[in-house]
């Protein structure tokens, strides 16, 4: 299960969101609320493609598993 949750306030525009997959920890991100649902999907998908965790599951799968 792919998890996107509030965790805390950020900056008094933004705040911050993290990304799970199941328990792991994936990353973290800053949305604004008022900047709607599709814009918070599309940042969570950016940080996770930036994300240290992205990184190693791209070495992992080029060798094959």
């Amino acid at each position: 299960m792919i998890t996107i949750k509030h965790t805390d306030e950020g900056n008094p525009k933004s705040d911050i969101y993290t990304v799970k997959l199941g328990k792991q920890f994936i990353c973290k991100f800053e949305h604004d609320k008022f900047d709607g649902l599709a814009l918070c999907l599309q940042r969570a998908a950016d940080a996770v493609e930036l994300s240290e965790w992205a990184e190693h599951a791209l070495m992992t799968d080029s060798k094959g598993g």
